[in-house]
């Protein structure tokens, strides 16, 4: 370990400036960065109902299939019907859709032969035909409660998309279209595309929102603790730079974002801080004069420590590959005990590295290892803690096991759900 601890300080530039280039081409990567947030190719191919999904697919055209909704007070009228069959002409010119069925062109097979519902060409416009035109499709259990509401009051456009369609690029053309001929009824939107499309929006809003909320929070804590512009700068530079890494690998070698994964970068800020952490607490608690001699012993005595923390930690974001069934949340295993090394690596090779090479030294570390008598968190937190353990270890151990035991008998009242729309706020 002397040697590591030596070395490192020795070839601190080159360790500075590789960090720098590595963390610049994984940057560049991440705007490559692609979202999936289509759960059925999450589904492992050697699965017989995943396989038979997929069969279905290819046999009958597609799985992929969206809906527009339009709802008005009635919908036999020769207005309604009209944007009705705007709306169709509309997306079956999108790229990428393959068919689209509604009120105005969907097939009718009677007496006569197979035909149209209606004339698309020459809709109803009279009293009598739109009246007519009621009583048929509520006649005929295919149209009425499927292609109409059963109060008539709204409607249903379907269109499929082609297997090797972009869902999210077809999903916005739908909406934006749309929406863009200002109808004055009422529009709404489902299926799998118009699914998927929100949930990769939820996915790149909760990396917006959460990843500098997160990141404030551990700032402020850090800041509370450490009280020194190093003791904040430190831990959170080291995770940054992890989850540049991690990030850039997944964009690199073709993994997408997923609805999984894009927990990564929240859960790295949270647990790769606390190996740099360790490494500015033990330098703080040398008590040599030369602190670069104190860095130096901080190393040696934290390295195999800050290792098996990791490792240990990495195996348990690893056990994600061999128990799970769907591919993202293997996916989500292997990026994020990568993300644990990288945070590890760079708080034992790049922070004492960049510590010496600054010097940016806790140079009053060494006059203030004493326990500090106005320090708030010791007074009213902690030595009060040490003391309730010390003189009361079976309640403690009672109390622990009862909590033990409740959260076992819970593990067997968990309930699984795979219900997509429970993704969604109310």
């Amino acid at each position: 370990m002397n040697k590591i601890a030596k070395s490192i300080l020795r070839y601190r530039w080159l360790i500075i400036t590789l960090v720098i280039l590595f963390t610049a081409f994984t940057a560049y990567q991440i705007t490559k960065m692609q979202i999936n947030s289509d759960v059925i190719s999450s589904l492992p191919d050697d699965d017989p109902d995943a396989a038979l999904l997929k069969e279905i697919a290819t046999e009958f055209g597609s799985n992929k299939m969206g809906m527009v909704i339009l709802e008005s007070d009635d919908i036999f009228q020769t207005e309604i019907l009209q944007h009705v069959q705007q709306i169709t002409d509309t997306i079956k010119d999108i790229d990428g859709v393959i068919s689209v069925s509604s009120l105005t062109n969907i097939i009718d097979i009677n007496e006569l032969g197979i035909g149209t519902l209606v004339d698309p060409y020459d809709l109803p416009d009279e009293t009598e035909e739109l009246e007519a035109l009621r009583e048929r499709v509520n006649a005929k259990d295919m149209y009425r409660g499927n292609i109409v509401s059963e109060d008539g009051t709204a409607t249903l456009i379907v269109f499929s998309l082609a297997e090797d369609a972009d869902v999210e690029m077809v999903a916005k053309a739908v909406i934006r279209k749309t929406e863009e001929m200002n109808l004055p009824e009422t529009l709404y939107y489902a299926g799998s595309p118009m699914m998927v499309t929100a949930i990769a929006d939820l996915i790149s809003n909760d990396l917006i929102r959460l990843l500098p909320i997160a990141f404030l929070l551990i700032a402020l804590i850090l800041a509370l603790f450490f009280k020194t512009v190093r003791g904040v700068a430190l831990p959170l530079l080291t995770v940054v730079i992890a989850i540049v890494w991690t990030l850039g690998i997944m964009a690199l070698i073709g993994y997408k974002m997923s609805m999984i994964s894009n927990n990564i970068p929240i859960i790295l800020l949270a647990v790769g801080s606390a190996y740099t952490i360790h490494v500015l607490n033990r330098v703080n608690q040398m008590k040599d004069a030369d602190r670069r001699k104190a860095l130096l012993k901080a190393m040696i005595y934290i390295f195999i420590p800050v290792i098996l923390a990791a490792i240990t930690t990495a195996i348990g974001f690893m056990s994600f590959i061999f128990g799970a069934y769907l591919e993202m949340i293997r996916d989500f295993g292997i990026f994020t005990a990568l993300g644990t090394f990288f945070a590890a690596a760079l708080s034992l090779f790049f922070i004492p590295a960049l510590i010496a090479a600054l010097s940016i030294y806790n140079k009053n570390a060494s006059k203030n290892n004493q326990v500090n008598k106005n320090h708030l968190l010791d007074n009213y937190f902690l030595i009060p803690l040490k003391n309730l353990l010390i003189k009361h270890p079976k309640y403690i151990l009672t109390t622990w096991s009862i909590l033990i035991l409740i959260s076992i008998i819970g593990i067997f009242l968990i309930q699984r759900s795979v219900d997509i729309q429970e993704y969604f706020r109310k």
